[in-house]
């Protein structure tokens, strides 16, 4: 989630967010050490932890919620043709298809703690 802005501003025109009309599943830094963490202490795996956060939701308004909360007025415009850092994305390609560890901070929750710095 501490990449929202950036995403926004890779993503923009001016005033305007340009973002592929696909699901996204972000997950908040604390959420990813305490899995990180979790996983090293953890028995050897031999396999890949998928991690992802709790909700998802369309990529545009996950961003436009945060530019929101943060006070940017840019305006969040759906474009099928958007590209997510450069690259085309499809509708799943931003979320967790099987099975994962999921964190516990929602978007809501996260902004919240952003803006207070609790």
């Amino acid at each position: 989630m501490e990449f929202l802005g950036d995403i926004a501003d890779s993503s923009a025109d001016r005033n305007i967010v340009r973002l592929p009309p696909v699901l996204f599943q972000p997950i908040a830094a604390d959420d990813v050490a305490t899995v990180v963490a979790a996983v090293a202490l953890a028995a050897p795996r031999n396999g890949i932890v998928e991690i992802a956060g709790p909700e998802r939701a369309p990529f545009n308004e996950i961003v436009a919620r945060y530019l929101k909360v943060v006070g940017d007025a840019r305006e969040v415009v759906r474009d099928p043709e958007a590209r997510y850092w450069g690259g085309r994305v499809e509708e799943r390609s931003l979320v967790l298809l099987g099975e994962a560890r999921l964190g516990h901070i929602g978007l809501d929750e996260w902004l919240r703690r952003s803006k207070t710095g609790v």
